[in-house]
């Protein structure tokens, strides 16, 4: 069993991803090809909704990315490296890497996350609901194949 701040940074992590246009998927849906979603991208979601309000606004993303940036920026040097990231989607990451020095800045990561907020925000309330983010990471992966 995780410690609070393990399941939060866990969490924070899972809804990083979706956010960026990953996918958290259980097993049964990959060898599917499906997209069911899981209960890490509920865990995700209710950890970025820090005032349990079942909507994740602006504030609550850039908190989220925070954590989950600092907590893979291993060498403290204030980037991300591909290295750091682990297993990834090049092109991705190329697409974040606003300036293609090779490295992503919090800046650069924070313009991605807006953009997919803002993509992701259908009703234009300026929160996303867990339908909201499901449904802008699902759409993501459609168009990145």
């Amino acid at each position: 069993m995780l410690n609070p701040y393990a399941r939060f940074l866990v969490a924070s992590l899972c809804f990083s991803v979706v956010m960026a246009g990953g996918s958290v998927k259980s097993a049964n849906a990959q060898q599917a090809g499906g997209t069911e979603t899981t209960g890490y991208e509920r865990l995700a979601f209710e950890a970025a909704d820090t005032d349990a309000d079942q909507l994740v606004s602006e504030a609550e993303l850039a908190r989220d990315a925070a954590v989950g940036f600092s907590s893979l920026d291993k060498d403290r040097s204030r980037t991300l490296t591909r290295s750091e990231l682990g297993p990834h989607d090049p092109a991705r990451f190329s697409r974040i890497d606003a300036n293609g020095d090779g490295a992503l800045t919090f800046s650069e990561v924070m313009s991605n996350k807006t953009r997919a907020f803002m993509a992701g925000d259908k009703d234009g309330d300026g929160a996303l609901s867990f339908e909201e983010m499901v449904e802008a990471a699902s759409s993501d992966q459609g168009a990145a194949r």
